[in-house]
């Protein structure tokens, strides 16, 4: 029997890359039937059938289909690959310019848009869990969806015996630049890693002769020698966003050189730099409309009315890789080492054993066995602690609908200064949220 996988959120932009993989893994996966499954069946209509044009003429034996019927797609699944966005790049867009008009960081997944996304996505996302409970219990979910913090609260909150795993291609993007940076292969380095999702540092880089890379590093960074790392990432590469974002980790890592940060966290201790780059009049949700979303479903009407994507070809990057690599792992049970999103359960032994931290895991087919990383100091623990109450807080608030929650999870972001912003924000967001959030009660 060959494995079924679903792209739930198949309409995404970012499904081309994970398509990609697919294809060209699909033996060494048992792939033999891909179904890309979204609620709105015009973008799942342009890149079903783009990808089912695409696979067959490239001589993929996959069977390839599209719906909006979610129960069919679910039916026998094996593997399902979630990356959903209600109310889309437009909304995202929406919310940052809010923010960045109050003087706070307009983020998706840091600021107060991170808040306003979780209220949008964790009603959605628990919904998919149960009807795979219901339909297909025994298939593993990957999620790429974001905030990834805050929804893998929600999801191992309430379902904790799900078969989840919750992931992010970010610390493997970073470790991709950082073993550039020393001509090494990223598959040759063992990167120990502990935090919360986007709020994360590197305690050591060891290389294949057991040599810690990582005081290396920090002299090259603290001497002046470099002031950026290079992105092995060919979906950012030459992104300006990407190269303003890396420069400043390595600013971020020069103020505080104890352990390389991930570079989210320049969003909470440098808040006033980052805004500093922002155009409340055209956000980064404005740029990916207008780019990578404008020209892939521009390419998709392209091929459909020529009827051959013969002269087209979908994009494979660490975002496709990763995900693919980790449904590699579980099947063949490899216990490779990844970068996972897991309850605590006492491997950071000073912090919330029932909290969810992002942490290396070995992978294999019974799912996530995190590493124990043991104390933690006091700078780091005392910043995920609060940045813990805070995704704890918006779970609560969108399960329970709470303007109270609500406003006390707000306060709890370090990128709001004070009440009087957050309350400000927090009214506006929700003025234009109503029918993704539901009513505060």
């Amino acid at each position: 029997m060959g494995n079924k996988f679903v792209m739930v959120g198949g309409g995404s932009t970012q499904s081309p890359g994970i398509l990609e993989v697919l294809r060209k893994r699909a033996t060494e996966l048992n792939l033999t039937e891909l179904v890309l499954y979204d609620n709105d069946e015009k973008r799942v209509s342009l890149l079903g059938q783009y990808t089912e044009m695409y696979y067959k003429e490239t001589g993929s034996k996959v069977n390839v289909s599209y719906t909006t019927n979610l129960d069919e797609a679910f039916y026998k699944a094996d593997f399902l690959f979630l990356q959903i966005r209600p109310g889309l790049n437009k909304q995202r867009a929406i919310d940052e310019k809010i923010c960045l008009s109050h003087g706070v960081v307009g983020q998706e997944t840091c600021g107060i848009g991170g808040f306003s996304f979780a209220m949008r996505v964790i009603p959605a996302v628990l919904e998919i869990i149960q009807k795979v409970k219901e339909i297909c219990p025994d298939a593993w979910i990957l999620n790429y969806t974001n905030p990834e913090a805050i929804l893998s609260e929600a999801i191992y909150k309430e379902f904790p015996e799900a078969k989840v795993l919750c992931i992010c291609d970010m610390p493997i993007s970073i470790e991709g630049a950082i073993a550039k940076y020393f001509g090494k292969e990223h598959k040759d380095l063992t990167f120990k890693y502990f935090g919360l999702n986007h709020f994360g540092w590197w305690t050591n880089i060891i290389d294949e002769n057991g040599v810690d890379l990582l005081p290396q590093l920090r002299t090259d960074v603290l001497s002046g020698k470099i002031d950026t790392l290079l992105m092995s990432n060919e979906e950012t590469e030459g992104d300006q966003y990407w190269i303003d974002t890396y420069r400043q980790m390595i600013s971020l890592f020069k103020r505080f050189p104890e352990y390389f940060p991930n570079c989210y966290l320049q969003y909470y201790l440098t808040p006033d730099e980052m805004i500093e780059h922002d155009n409340v009049k055209f956000t980064r949700g404005d740029y990916v409309m207008q780019g990578r979303e404008k020209h892939i479903f521009e390419e998709c009407e392209r091929v459909i009315e020529v009827g051959t994507a013969k002269d087209s070809k979908l994009h494979a990057g660490v975002h496709g890789n990763y995900i693919v690599d980790i449904a590699y792992a579980i099947i063949h049970n490899t216990r490779e080492r990844f970068v996972v999103n897991k309850k605590n359960h006492g491997a950071i032994s000073n912090f919330d054993p029932e909290a969810v931290v992002e942490l290396p895991a070995y992978i294999g087919s019974s799912g996530a066995e995190t590493i124990n990383i043991g104390e933690i100091p006091t700078f780091q623990k005392g910043l995920m602690e609060m940045q813990k109450a805070y995704e704890q807080k918006t779970v609560e608030t969108a399960l329970t609908k709470s303007y109270q929650s609500a406003i006390e999870a707000v306060m709890l972001n370090k990128t709001i200064p004070n009440y009087t912003v957050g309350k400000k924000v927090l009214d506006e967001l929700y003025t234009v949220n109503k029918e993704y959030w539901g009513v505060l009660r």
